[in-house]
């Protein structure tokens, strides 16, 4: 063990050393300007975090030491508020007497969560009380800044940037930096990248796809840069450092910067060992230059990420519009869900990833608010403990650093962490899209929102990838595909998003995490693969078929995927849900699972430049096994009642028609088949039987009726006579066979409608025996325009018609009582 060097006995001649972003430091000992003094930090990494904000005041705003003081109170005494950076104006403002109103308060802490305002409350408590407008929220990676508002007791809200030492001589910079709300919004964001997408289009003459690709790729140097905590803001004097340590054979500044975020995002699959950026130097900085004042570390991730998702919205509305569902009803069908922490979400038919990434937001959400309760619990009881002000305040900061580990959702190495956010981030959201560029969109767009990407692949939602399988997930949630198929010429192995990966170590990854039933799914999979096997073949629907609609599959697919109990939404076409020529599909998912809501929309809500899709939401959740075998001996139960009735119909069509189709209804033939009679020899219809069950959906067996036979022999003395009337009688049948023949399908017809009748017989009383009610609902409007725009100022009737469903589900809950159930207005007309 190396053992901690003694404090250093010399002081050090500048308060910072020369090279920059550093600190005098002497193993565990580091020097604090302001108190001229060594500390030892070991036990401290906050007095570091101090430290480095204290050199940026200094190098990037301006500021000088003198102007400076840290661990400073208001006053003497408990409960006194304390801040851990103190900036006034001037040298002379903090020593005047009495001291005059600080310009700025910093706090400071060791996670490197996203800034949480109730964590910072005694550099709040300091702002107010000393009677400073501007508060510094910051940590390891990310910074916040407040302003203060007038009045009691003084809200606080999110500005754009840290006033520099040289902007308080000028009022009219100051008022920019007051009015400059938040950190950055959603859409100066927007706009921005709009900005460099205009730039690759006039420079590069780039189509929409590969500019919005090279931007991507542009804003992950970016959040690489800067999610490091070491250079700040990525800016084109960052840039201007690299070039000027650049050696001759070095790639270009851009260039190596990429290979090192390509290599920092490596495990997440992002990008290819052969992507380049493919743009100039002069490009690349003209782009920087533009993003430069925002800093992505700095930003929450609902403004980068929802900016993002709107960029991509636009540029891609027409080319590759069918990877997107609007956020509206996103929100609606993962709120409606309402997934939990610790459940198993997946979408494999991602597209953008919109479904997957309001799952991560929602479940963060209730997370970040537990946490928030678990914190006011013990910031109460600690300060319940009247301790000393110092050892309150060192007992709630452990307290809250412990807590907010949990929000974090990625090591600094970019890997998978245990904790809540992480678990949730590497181990609960899986989605696959079978267009690279909208998988890698969705692990784009997956980041931007705060990570959860590690699950997302460039692979077909309809075969097994990962931890994606059958029977694993407790909530599911798609929007498949319409108008397109899946044929027979589809097999499994036959084009890269349909392989079996047979890489060791991506199969031992696998085992070791989601265990035997994995490997033996791998194995069956990679035995069909060699068998050459279509993907129709891998679901009942499909076996056997040459083509079946690729969002018939889906519905299958989702369903299987399922854990018994599991919640299912999927956006359909109203063809699937109306259409009595899929009234087996119906069936089929409804012997399966049960039918929680319906949620037409209106037409505008899937428009593209040459269509329009009428679909609905589907919410269902599949049977638990209580609830299968409840719905099995209903099946059984209707059998019971039922199959006695309809054959007795079945019997009566047999004995309306034999002895018509023995003789094919001629009169001659009756009379030779009556002598043969009386001889012993007869021509019978032999009785209906019942054929092979359906494979899909439950129905009754179809009616069988073998064709006509002779049966019996004639006694010995008459059997030439016999013989005779026989060869006669078969002679008149041939001439007679097409109306026999007619007769025959005349009855098998029959047969079919009876069939058909006691099927459907069958699901009325199996649905009066397996009753339960459904939601319904009918929006006039969901948030979206008929020319694609959402947003606040968009009508939006769904989150009226979520709060008519909780008051719905919790009827339902109650016993669902006829004479209480809910009376829902209609909704808006707008």
């Amino acid at each position: 063990m190396t053992k901690n060097p003694k404090k250093p006995s010399t002081l050090p001649s500048t308060p910072f050393p020369t090279e920059p972003d550093t600190l005098h430091q002497v193993g565990s000992w580091l020097w604090i300007p302001l108190r001229k003094e060594w500390r030892d930090v070991s036990t401290k990494p906050e007095e570091v975090v101090r430290q480095n904000f204290i050199r940026v005041l200094v190098d990037h705003y301006g500021y000088d030491l003198g102007q400076m003081d840290q661990e400073r109170r208001t006053q003497h005494g408990h409960k006194s508020p304390r801040a851990d950076i103190v900036v006034w104006q001037s040298v002379a403002d903090k020593n005047a007497k009495p001291v005059r109103s600080p310009v700025l308060v910093v706090e400071c802490k060791t996670d490197s969560i996203e800034i949480q305002q109730s964590d910072y409350y005694q550099g709040e408590s300091y702002t107010r009380a000393s009677g400073c407008e501007f508060f510094v929220a910051t940590n390891i990676r990310h910074t916040s800044v407040f302003r203060l508002l007038p009045g009691l007791p003084g809200g606080f809200v999110a500005i754009n940037e840290i006033p520099k030492a040289a902007d308080w001589g000028d009022a009219k910079r100051l008022k920019e930096i007051k009015e400059s709300l938040r950190a950055f919004s959603r859409k100066e964001f927007q706009d921005l990248l709009f900005v460099c997408h205009s730039i690759l289009r006039d420079v590069h003459k780039m189509d929409p796809g590969r500019a919005f690709d090279t931007i991507s790729k542009i804003l992950f140097i970016k959040m690489y840069v800067e999610r490091s905590g070491l250079h700040g803001t990525f800016t084109t004097d960052y840039l201007d450092k690299r070039a000027a340590s650049r050696m001759p054979n070095d790639p270009q500044v851009h260039d190596g910067l990429f290979e090192l975020t390509k290599n920092f995002y490596k495990a997440d699959e992002l990008f290819t060992a052969n992507d380049k950026l493919d743009i100039s130097e002069s490009t690349f900085r003209r782009i920087v230059k533009e993003l430069e004042r925002f800093d992505l570390a700095k930003t929450g991730d609902d403004i980068k990420g929802l900016a993002f998702e709107r960029f991509l919205g636009t540029t891609f509305r027409g080319e590759l519009g069918q990877y997107f569902t609007p956020r509206p009803v996103v929100e609606f069908m993962v709120d409606l869900l309402n997934p939990a922490e610790g459940e198993l979400v997946c979408d494999p038919a991602s597209g953008s990833g919109g479904f997957l990434i309001r799952t991560f937001e929602h479940v963060r959400a209730l997370i970040m608010e537990d946490i928030k309760a678990k914190k006011d619990a013990e910031r109460a009881r600690i300060e319940a403990l009247k301790l000393h002000e110092e050892e309150e305040e060192r007992q709630i900061e452990e307290a809250f650093a412990k807590l907010n580990l949990e929000l974090l959702p990625s090591g600094p190495d970019n890997k998978p962490i245990d904790t809540r956010v992480g678990r949730l981030a590497w181990k609960c959201i899986y989605g696959t899209d079978a267009e690279a560029r909208a998988a890698r969109t969705a692990k784009m767009n997956m980041v931007m929102h705060g990570d959860g990407h590690g699950g997302i692949h460039y692979h077909d939602g309809l075969v097994d990838i990962n931890g994606i399988f059958d029977g694993r997930f407790d909530v599911v949630l798609t929007n498949p595909p319409f108008g397109s198929n899946v044929g027979k010429d589809q097999k499994l192995g036959g084009s890269e998003e349909t392989r079996i990966p047979t890489d060791p170590t991506y199969i031992a990854a696998c085992k070791e995490r989601y265990g035997e039933t994995w490997e033996e799914n791998h194995n069956r999979l990679l035995q069909l693969e060699i068998e050459d096997t279509p993907i129709l073949d891998l679901f009942d629907i499909g076996y056997g078929k040459p083509n079946r609609p690729t969002e018939l599959i889906f519905v299958e697919r989702c369903l299987n995927l399922l854990k018994p109990g599991g919640r299912m939404g999927i956006v359909l076409p109203d063809g699937n849900l109306n259409n009595p020529s899929l009234a087996w599909l119906r069936r089929y998912a409804e012997g399966r699972a049960k039918l929680m809501a319906v949620v037409s929309l209106p037409e505008e809500t899937f428009r593209s430049s040459d269509a329009t899709v009428k679909a609905s939401l589907v919410f269902m959740t599949k049977f638990t096994e209580v609830e299968a075998a409840a719905w099995e001996s209903a099946w059984e139960k209707a059998e019971q009642e039922f199959y006695p009735v309809f054959d007795e119909q079945r019997n009566a069509l047999h004995a309306a028609y034999a002895k018509r189709i023995a003789a094919c209804d001629d009169k001659d033939i009756e009379e030779l088949l009556s002598k043969l009679s009386s001889l012993g020899v007869t021509r019978v219809l032999p009785t209906w039987t019942r054929g092979e069950p359906p494979a899909y959906p439950r129905g009754v067996e179809p009616t069988l009726q073998p064709r006509p036979m002779w049966e019996g022999s004639a006694a010995a003395e008459n059997k030439t006579a016999a013989a005779l009337l026989k060869r006669e009688a078969q002679a008149a049948l041939n001439v007679a066979a097409k109306a026999g023949e007619a007769l025959m399908s005349q009855l098998k017809v029959k047969y079919r409608e009876v069939d058909s009748a006691h099927t459907a017989a069958l699901w009325a009383r199996v649905r009066e025996l397996f009753d339960y009610p459904v939601f319904v609902g009918a929006p006039k409007s969901v948030g979206i325009t008929s020319t694609g725009d959402t947003g606040d100022g968009v009508t939006n009737d769904l989150p009226q018609v979520l709060e008519q469903f909780r008051t719905f589900e919790k009827w339902v809950t109650d016993g669902a009582v006829q004479e209480a159930i809910p009376n829902f207005p209609e909704p808006s007309t707008a």
